[in-house]
């Protein structure tokens, strides 16, 4: 199977460049997240799979969705790591901005510019699905914790005699 100067290895390219938009959304968050919540169901004898499927994808969606859609918008604009690994092969390994390099060498600047405005558009439509996710994401009711315990009826630690015989 060729890898070089075929879709595999436009696949590879745009992966090695594009994984990292992923992984930068994905790691704070599980991060926070932290591994309780996958160390208890581990305990109550569940799978990695379901494990996997259960706890910690319902709490990384938003993130991965959003690390996809930004991978997206990277993968679209690659230029350089694709133009290494493709070999420019019309109809076989040309991409968008490929194709668009084509066309201007070949001083076909309407056609560059049809596809570049193409291009621009399947951007603006990733940036309005980026912004439909990142509203989706956040939460309208937020609980507000009283920052002063004035009129509390919860005893804070100074107010609490312990070991005293009063």
């Amino acid at each position: 199977m060729a890898i070089v100067f075929a879709v595999p290895g436009i696949i590879l390219a745009t992966v090695f460049v594009t994984f990292p938009f992923i992984t930068r959304e994905l790691v704070p968050v599980m991060e926070n997240q932290g591994r309780s919540e996958e160390e208890a169901a581990a305990t109550m004898g569940a799978s990695g799979w379901t494990i996997f499927r259960r706890v910690t994808l319902p709490n990384i969606k938003w993130a991965l969705g959003y690390g996809i859609i930004l991978c997206s918008a990277r993968a679209l604009g690659e230029f350089g790591a694709v133009s290494v690994v493709s070999g420019h092969i019309r109809g076989k390994t040309n991409t968008l901005p490929l194709h668009i390099e084509i066309l201007y060498n070949e001083y076909n600047f309407t056609a560059a510019f049809a596809v570049a405005s193409m291009l621009v558009f399947l951007a603006i439509i990733i940036l309005i699905l980026r912004n439909i996710v990142e509203n989706a994401n956040k939460n309208p009711v937020e609980e507000k914790i009283p920052t002063d315990n004035k009129n509390s009826d919860v005893p804070k630690i100074g107010d609490l005699n312990v070991g005293s015989s009063t």
